[in-house]
């Protein structure tokens, strides 16, 4: 199982709402390259991690409350029986700037 393809589908989220340049949400779903439905669902994930998301009727795009930061990992580990590297987790948190904790941390089905 791969990781890395939802970590970074939440950094691209990331990276478009914090310069407000998502458009509607059929545009920013287009733009990551996932259904509507699943658009809302990613939005949900990251607002239960604390980021404070609202959609800017004026701006037509979504946007941060304040200012934010998501920091990802991914974990892996050396098989050495095959010789590759095998992935065992992942996880993202939203840190807003200012703030010495995370406000929430959630691991792997991202």
């Amino acid at each position: 199982m791969s990781f890395s393809r939802p970590l970074d589908r939440l950094r691209r989220m990331h990276n478009l709402i914090k310069f407000r340049r998502t458009g509607t949400p059929d545009q920013f779903a287009e733009r990551i390259g996932v259904s509507r439905s699943l658009l809302f669902r990613l939005l949900g994930e990251l607002k239960d991690m604390g980021a404070p998301i609202h959609y800017c009727h004026l701006r037509k795009s979504y946007t941060y409350y304040g200012s934010v930061e998501l920091q990802l990992c991914y974990i892996s580990v050396p098989d050495m029986a095959t010789i590759q590297t095998v992935s065992i987790g992942s996880g993202a948190r939203v840190i807003p700037l200012g703030s010495p904790r995370p406000l929430n941390y959630k691991t792997a089905g991202l």
